[in-house]
């Protein structure tokens, strides 16, 4: 092979930048170089706009590697840099396994959603996937490929290619995001993706966001036009949502208020259309990395970004959102949105701009003010609220009676109400109303309702807040005595679980006490009873007692206004009234109102919490043996008032043989008529036993725990040792009168175990004193207590 001749090589070859400058004069006229990096002040040649001159350029210039870009100024600034090398897109069968995966996802959750209300479902049942695909995942994904579709087509049309979004779902429905569909990613990175202007690169970045908000939004609608206002079946705590104001106005007129209803339960394409329209409006939140923020970019343009004068009033801006963010709500997406927006937008290592070509040609005032208009109404009326899911800790609180009144007036011994009956939580509620008058108990009070059965009780069934029901009541008075105030207690059966609410009815134009029943202040050996008392305008009176076991503690000649009226018992004086006529309670001291030249008014009144103790040891009572002609039932409770059971369906016994059994807090058992079994109640605390003829309460017993002793008053006074020991019987006599001069005390001094003794009292002729007796027990034993007081007007 023949030797090569040597190349002649020119010594004044070009370099780089001598290169681009040729190219760049072909079609720029250049002035000055600017010291950041290649670039000059520049000028279209002839009659070319920079921004057509530049489009030519770069047809040039992305053959050879490079990129030129035209920036703001007087004149404008051409830059040239590498052209961005961006990572490749995935290949499409991957794209598709990605979404395939994520729509599976999207499926489980519909799945799963579907069987909080199906319980007796399965997750793979054909009927719940069935569902799920075509209510939930199938309207997602085709909602999702929509966006990514327009957006891909978008940017085609500026002659960009991004590729599809990959979608992000996790299949799990929790009580904070229960959706399933977590975000969107895209495939090209926006600050190595040439975007020719401002405009195109807002229209880009708003269709993906703006086709979830309004595919969402439309699809919302949708499912909860198939959302049923009645509950469905609940078996455990629901996840509701709140509405945005969009959907507010959207469904007023044929919705209307059953809205908030139906976001409790909402229908799969309603829970669908909520998570999308959700994730649409959060990508338009102003959040660097987000399409929002790269939206702002493109209306304010990259001066007014950058800007120092405007940076401190957005850190104010978002130091405020973050501050209000974490003082309202405990919803953590939230709280992690703002605190990457307030990290993002302040961080020294900021998310970099996007890469717009010509910034110098800006946006028009017409494309700022649209994009603009379209933002700020999406923000405002797509708001979610600060806790868009939340779960409802008192779905099945029972019935609501928080409209019900507490306080009413009454005149002439009559008296009208109505109650609105309605669910607390969202489960739709069946149950009983049981009532009965406390207080008043010369007044002989009927009620009347067509609610009410043979049984007086009223029934009310699948109440929910779609169908709530209103029930009137009337009460009447059949004795004519002086009006007094009492209270009405309304005993609240759902589901074997028993709630009360109290009505107070107060007479007008009278003077009496506000209080129904004597207030227990001090439950000692002296008890200390109180009520308010209002003595109306115009009158004047004077209070007496006749009872000489109480005495009054404050005032007696009143004048109008509202006076505490207290009295102090001496040992005994809770034994020295009868009982209530319900045999409930005791009764007070009778209170004479007296006035001049008038005739005199009588305030009779129960004390509260007076109920007649019973002691049980060991965690066990024998219940008495009874041969009553008739079936009744026990009722235990642990707090509350006493009540009856509503239904007749409950647990018997046996009616001839020992029984023992368990009675736990508001459970009851029946006793058979002629019943001549022996029982034994077990109960793991204090509370109350309430025996019932039906719903007729005969006796109202208070349980506390000590030596298990009973005393009969009947027609013979006999003291009844139930423990296996015996205990011993010493007497206490109290009060001023010198009762062992009056009475003689005949008592052993023992009791067996498991055995009876009577006690015998006799007067000695005609006693100056009253006497009273109650038994006690205690360590020492059993305590035969005596008070004697005299006839004396306190």
């Amino acid at each position: 092979m023949s030797e090569h001749e040597p190349l002649v090589l020119d010594h004044h070859a070009w370099n780089q930048q001598e290169l681009l400058q040729y190219v760049l004069e072909r079609h720029f006229v250049l002035g000055e170089e600017v010291a950041a990096g290649i670039a000059w002040q520049a000028q279209a040649r002839g009659n070319t706009s920079d921004s057509d001159a530049l489009v030519e350029i770069n047809s040039h210039l992305e053959e050879l590697g490079w990129l030129a870009m035209l920036d703001e100024g007087k004149p404008n600034i051409l830059s040239v840099a590498p052209y961005p090398i961006s990572e490749p897109m995935i290949p499409n069968w991957q794209n598709f396994a990605v979404w395939s995966m994520m729509a599976g996802f999207l499926t489980l959750v519909g799945s799963t959603w579907q069987l909080r209300f199906n319980p007796d479902s399965a997750s793979f049942d054909q009927d719940i996937l069935l569902n799920s695909i075509t209510q939930f995942s199938l309207p997602i994904m085709f909602v999702l490929f929509l966006a990514s579709d327009i957006r891909k087509r978008t940017a085609a049309h500026f002659g960009i290619e991004i590729g599809h979004i990959v979608p992000i779902a996790f299949p799990i429905v929790s009580p904070i995001w229960p959706f399933g569909i977590a975000g969107l990613l895209s495939q090209r990175r926006a600050d190595l993706t040439p975007i020719p202007d401002r405009k195109s690169l807002g229209i880009i970045e708003f269709v993906a966001p703006l086709t979830l908000f309004l595919s969402g939004t439309i699809l919302t609608l949708i499912g909860l036009s198939l959302t049923s206002s009645e509950p469905p079946v609940l078996n455990e705590v629901p996840i509701a949502f709140q509405n945005n104001p969009l959907i507010s106005i959207l469904s007023l007129d044929w919705i209307g208020e059953d809205l908030t209803i139906r976001l409790q339960w909402p229908h799969l394409s309603a829970l669908a259309g909520i998570g999308l329209s959700l994730v649409g409006w959060t990508l338009l939140l102003p959040i660097p990395g987000l399409p929002g923020d790269r939206l702002l970019y493109s209306i304010i343009g990259p001066r007014e970004m950058s800007n120092p004068e405007q940076q401190t009033p957005v850190f104010i801006a978002t130091l405020a959102a973050v501050v209000l963010i974490f003082v309202n709500t405990e919803y953590w997406p939230w709280l992690l949105i703002g605190a990457i927006a307030a990290m993002r937008r302040f961080s020294p290592e900021n998310t970099p701009s996007p890469l717009v070509v010509d910034v110098a040609k800006g946006i028009s005032d017409d494309d700022r003010l649209k994009f603009s208009a379209i933002l700020v109404f999406i923000l405002l009326l797509g708001f979610p609220g600060m806790n868009p899911t939340f779960e409802m800790p008192d779905w099945d609180g029972g019935l609501s009676t928080d409209d019900w009144e507490e306080l009413v007036f009454f005149e002439d011994g009559q008296v009208e109400f109505e109650l609105i009956l309605e669910p607390s939580g969202i489960a739709s509620v069946s149950g009983w109303l049981q009532m009965r008058v406390e207080g008043d108990p010369l007044g002989n009070w009927q009620i009347e309702s067509e609610c009410l059965d043979e049984r007086a009780v009223c029934r009310f069934d699948d109440v929910s807040q779609a169908s709530h029901e209103e029930v009137s009541f009337n009460l009447s008075r059949t004795v004519d005595a002086s009006p007094q105030a009492f209270r009405l207690v309304i005993l609240i059966d759902v589901d074997g679980h028993v709630d009360e609410h109290s009505i107070v009815f107060q007479p007008t134009g009278v003077t009496t006490s506000i209080d129904p029943l004597w207030v227990m202040v001090e439950d000692t050996e002296t008890p200390r009873i109180c009520v308010e008392i209002l003595v109306i305008e115009g009158d004047y009176v004077n209070l007496t007692n006749s009872n000489q076991f109480w005495s009054f503690e404050n005032e007696t000649s009143l004048a109008a206004g509202l006076h505490d009226l207290c009295v102090r018992g001496h040992e005994g004086a809770m034994f020295s009234q009868e009982r209530s006529p319900d045999s409930y309670f005791t009764m007070g001291p009778e209170i004479t109102i007296s006035r001049l030249n008038e005739s005199n008014d009588i305030l009779v009144m129960p004390i509260e919490d007076s109920q007649i103790r019973r002691a049980f040891s060991d965690g066990e009572w024998q219940f008495p043996s009874s041969n009553r002609p008739y079936e009744f039932s026990i009722t235990r409770g642990e707090s509350g008032s006493a009540f009856c059971p509503s239904t007749n369906v409950i647990a018997g016994v046996n009616s001839t043989g020992e029984w023992k059994i368990e009675l736990s807090d508001q459970s009851s058992i029946i006793i058979p008529e002629n019943s001549l079994g022996v029982g034994t109640l077990q109960m793991n605390g204090p509370g109350w036993f309430a025996i019932c003829d039906d719903t007729n309460m005969l006796s109202w017993y208070s349980m506390v725990e000590g030596p298990d002793v009973l005393s009969n008053y009947d027609e013979e006074f006999i003291i009844s040792n139930r423990e296996n020991y015996s205990m011993s019987i010493s007497l206490d006599w109290t009060g001023d009168a010198a009762g062992s001069d009056y009475w003689d005390v005949s008592v052993p001094s023992e009791v067996s175990a498991m055995s009876s003794v009577q006690v015998n009292i006799t007067s000695n002729g005609d006693p100056e004193a009253s006497l009273v007796y109650w038994v006690t027990t205690g360590d020492d034993g059993i305590t035969l207590n005596l008070a004697a007081r005299s006839f004396i007007e306190v």
